[in-house]
């Protein structure tokens, strides 16, 4: 009797499981309301997944667009080349400083399967965006980026000009000091 139980316990525990895979993989994002910045985050990982390089360019803000050119952006080499691959990016919260919107998004990295399954690690981004011609702009680099072009070697250490002394003009003799002679002692009158 024990033995139908764990197999019929077996049994709907492996429905379950294939059940949520299913449902996991068939699951469709929530497309976020247009023209929010928000919607902007979620543009711009989609077209960095498909490796999009001039529109996820066009979402720089034009003073990040001036200190890098699409062909540099283009040839970042990504921190972490799997960034949005094999990942889930959630939305967390929307909030605005001094005109600076900031997205906080949670990322979901699913790693790997093995006998037991994937494993997966999360971590926050958070993403700041000005408007810019009525368009969410990014006003720092986004993640997966953070930076502009290949990564390069740090320029070597600038060593500080120490100016070599010249020659030292010559010492200018301070004259004597002026001697006064004494003066002769005058008489004093007799004490009465």
């Amino acid at each position: 009797m024990t033995k139908v139980w764990l197999i019929g316990g077996g049994a709907f525990l492996g429905i379950l499981l294939i059940a949520s895979v299913v449902l996991a993989l068939t699951q469709k994002e929530d497309l976020l309301p247009l023209g929010t910045p928000a919607a902007a985050v979620q543009d711009f990982l989609k077209a960095t997944e498909s490796d999009d390089y001039q529109v996820s360019y066009d979402f720089l803000s034009e003073e990040l667009k001036a200190a890098c050119t699409l062909e540099d952006f283009a040839g970042q080499r990504r921190f972490d080349r799997r960034g949005t691959e094999d990942s889930r990016v959630t939305l967390e919260k929307t909030s605005t400083v001094n005109g600076v919107t900031f997205v906080d998004v949670r990322v979901t990295q699913f790693y790997g399967t093995g006998p037991f399954g994937s494993s997966e690690s999360y971590h926050q981004q958070r993403y700041s965006l000005r408007q810019e011609d009525g368009l969410w702009k990014f006003s720092a680099y986004p993640w997966p980026y953070h930076n502009c072009g290949p990564l390069r070697p740090a320029p070597p250490p600038v060593s500080p000009v120490v100016e070599e002394p010249g020659p030292r003009p010559a010492p200018v003799p301070t004259p004597p000091p002026l001697r006064v002679p004494p003066s002769e002692p005058t008489a004093r009158p007799a004490a009465p």
